[in-house]
């Protein structure tokens, strides 16, 4: 899958705080804690920038401390392994640098002195944090993420580095989590999706809007603005997004290409991420029942249903799927019923028009309506073709992201 390519400006900053448990004899000959993470996994071409060092090709079991960084390239791809046992996973086309942190961690027998700041300078990382891990927020430049946040003060950009004496001592995390992050500069937009249920928090910079996301939703912060959280197709996610593979249905054997340490975490990470599986399916059971209510009697149909009004379809026969936009006017719509006859869809929202399957008919139409998005195609016969997709909240799908649908044909009504 096409991502776009993400600014080397704006700044995407995940606060990750570390302590020793697993780490290799030579990181482990020191009285004090350590702050680092191992390059455990790395796909050609990844350049490690060490502070105040000439840039090198990084290398399987490089050492990252604070002021380092690892540089992704094309099709590239680095996977960082903390000393909580912390997995992030750095996407292509990426820059992941660490900066000094401000707290302390109170872990079993071992108190974390130091906490780093990894920096996602462009691009899009998945952290992955098991239980007992103390990663916890994530910062860009108008938002702050929370991910199941310690119970100690957070602290801000403006303050100095930690004073081991005198900084607060938090608690980790009680649970394992998931969450994808990207950031993108030109357009000021970064995009939070949750793999997992839990304590993750959205709010703008000012706390003026806090939004909390369930595992199988997404959120666009654009500008500082947090925006509403949106539906996305899990089971479709796993699918198509390689940096998540090990995480989903079907995928426990991937596992078994990792290392103890990182099988460990994982297998603490699928726990979360297949509940959250199913209790987004329990979600979707319900909306399908409103896609299927609304399209009978003709109705918007969104995550608030409304009261039926007149039928605009006859005979409407109704396919529950999943749509992707895969460019700017472009998407396709699987079929649950057959999902290897996908339907190819061109739609303008800004022209409002739509193409289905390759039709335009005599006349078409799309535009936002309400929570959704909707377009139809309308044929010479009086024959519609009519798609619907969930869960946008007013604003067009995002790219590469699965939404929930229907895709209905039938007659007219009128004719």
């Amino acid at each position: 899958m096409k991502w776009r390519n993400w600014s080397l400006h704006q700044r995407l900053i995940v606060t990750t705080f570390l302590t020793l448990t697993w780490i290799t004899p030579t990181l482990a000959q020191t009285d004090k804690p350590l702050t680092r993470a191992e390059v455990y996994k790395l796909i050609p071409s990844v350049q490690l920038l060490l502070h105040n060092q000439t840039q090198r090709p990084a290398q399987r079991n490089d050492v990252i401390v604070p002021r380092d960084a690892v540089k992704t390239g094309v099709s590239s791809e680095a996977q960082l392994f903390f000393n909580d046992k912390s997995l992030i996973r750095v996407d292509q086309k990426t820059t992941f640098r660490f900066d000094p942190g401000y707290r302390r961690f109170n872990l079993p027998n071992l108190i974390a002195l130091g906490e780093i700041i990894p920096n996602v300078e462009n691009g899009r990382a998945l952290i992955l944090t098991p239980p007992g891990s103390v990663v916890t927020v994530v910062e860009t430049p108008g938002s702050q993420i929370r991910i199941l946040a310690a119970d100690c003060a957070i602290a801000r950009n403006n303050q100095t580095p930690i004073n081991t004496q005198n900084s607060p001592i938090c608690k980790p995390a009680p649970k394992a989590t998931a969450v994808l992050v990207a950031h993108h500069q030109e357009s000021n937009t970064t995009q939070v999706f949750a793999l997992t249920d839990g304590d993750i928090n959205i709010s703008d910079s000012q706390d003026k809007k806090t939004v909390a996301l369930k595992g199988g939703q997404t959120v666009a912060i654009r500008n500082g603005i947090v925006g509403n959280p949106q539906e996305f197709d899990l089971p479709a996610f796993y699918k198509t997004i390689s940096l998540a593979s090990g995480l989903g249905p079907g995928q426990e054997k991937l596992l078994a290409q990792e290392s103890t340490p990182v099988q460990e975490t994982l297998k603490a990470i699928r726990i979360e991420t297949l509940a959250a599986l199913k209790n987004q399916a329990q979600r979707f059971r319900g909306f399908t029942r409103t896609f299927l209510s609304d399209a009978l009697n003709g109705t918007e149909g969104d995550l608030n249903p409304r009261p039926g009004v007149s039928v605009r379809i006859i005979n409407p026969e109704v396919v529950t799927g999943t749509y992707y936009k895969t460019s700017e006017n472009t998407a396709i719509f699987y079929p649950d019923n057959n999902p290897n006859a996908p339907k190819n869809i061109t739609v303008d929202f800004d022209q409002k028009t739509i193409t289905i399957d390759g039709n335009t008919g005599v006349s078409s139409n799309a535009g936002l309506s309400g929570n959704n998005a909707r377009g139809s195609v309308i044929n010479a016969n009086g024959q519609i073709t009519q798609l619907e997709v969930i869960g946008v909240n007013g604003e067009k799908p995002q790219d590469n992201v699965g939404y929930r649908g229907t895709l209905t044909t039938g007659i007219r009504r009128g004719r």
